[in-house]
């Protein structure tokens, strides 16, 4: 789908039991860049032929809302300083971001409330055009606040090889997911952030451990929500280990560090030192 923007039908997302669309569709070239779209405003951005891996990236948004997301939203925008990251690093790899037609995360707001979270529904259809674009590629997630928790709710899809969380939203009690022996799942957020909590993702993380995944949690002290705290050690971050995820270079050296312990071990390891392992001695986090 490179070089085109297509609106189209697809029937996974519906409003009050309806398609979004009617069907049909129209493209237009874009120059090196592609969009997916329906006429509802979900749109899947990105791609490159014959890639040998995908990443999609996955941007936030709040608890309840069905104000259609814009091209101009914040959290959006947000997003594409790692998505172009990602494009520049890795030439054969196909990257995209999704737009999620609302703002809300609108849990059980369909017929009965037995629908999907919003931004699951969506996040389940741009991954079958993923698949319909690069079939039987790796594909990892990285996801935002919101996105992170959307990245989680979907990490049983065919085809995906882990996760990378940015300060991800996980309420407590927030169900982890069934896991399969090649994924790995990695989480970082800002001891001072006050959108989302610190505290929780590190639960969740201890949970997911629990079952015996792979999993690995970062900390930047007094960083907030937006990350814009040390800006490129976040993009540089969730860059390196979202293409080591994929297979693309090799995971970076203290990620998988922490990826290798256990219990309550590599859970709050520096943001900092997640190029190289650090001394054990001096990082209890990774010692347990």
């Amino acid at each position: 789908m490179i070089g085109m923007e297509i609106s189209a039908f697809h029937p996974r997302v519906t409003a009050g039991g309806r398609p979004l669309t009617e069907g049909g569709a129209t493209a237009r070239r874009l120059g090196d860049d592609a969009a997916v779209s329906n006429a509802r405003s979900v749109a899947l951005r990105g791609g490159r032929p014959d890639a040998r891996s995908a990443v999609l990236v996955l941007h936030g948004g709040r608890e309840h809302s069905h104000s259609p997301t814009s091209p101009w939203q914040l959290s959006y925008v947000r997003m594409f300083d790692f998505y172009h990251g990602l494009r520049r690093a890795a030439p054969e790899c196909a990257v995209y971001v999704l737009r999620y037609r609302f703002r809300g995360w609108n849990a059980g707001s369909g017929p009965r409330g037995r629908s999907e979270p919003d931004p699951v529904s969506d996040a389940r259809w741009a991954l079958d055009r993923i698949s319909a674009d690069v079939p039987g590629v790796p594909i990892a997630l990285l996801g935002h606040s919101m996105g992170g928790r959307t990245a989680f709710a979907i990490a049983d899809a065919p085809g995906v090889v882990g996760i990378c969380a940015l300060a991800p939203w996980l309420p407590e009690g927030e169900p982890v997911p069934g896991y399969r022996p090649e994924q790995r799942f990695v989480i970082a957020h800002g001891t001072a952030d006050r959108m989302t909590s610190a505290t929780l993702s590190r639960t969740y993380a201890t949970r997911l451990r629990a079952q015996g995944a792979a999993v690995a949690r970062f900390e930047l002290a007094g960083a907030r929500h937006a990350l814009l705290d040390r800006s490129s050690l976040w993009r540089e971050f969730a860059v390196a280990t979202a293409l080591g995820l994929v297979g693309e270079r090799a995971v970076p050296a203290g990620v998988a560090a922490a990826l290798r312990q256990t219990k309550d071990a590599g859970l709050a390891v520096d943001l900092a030192a997640y190029a190289a392992p650090p001394d054990a001695s001096s990082h209890p986090s990774l010692t347990g």
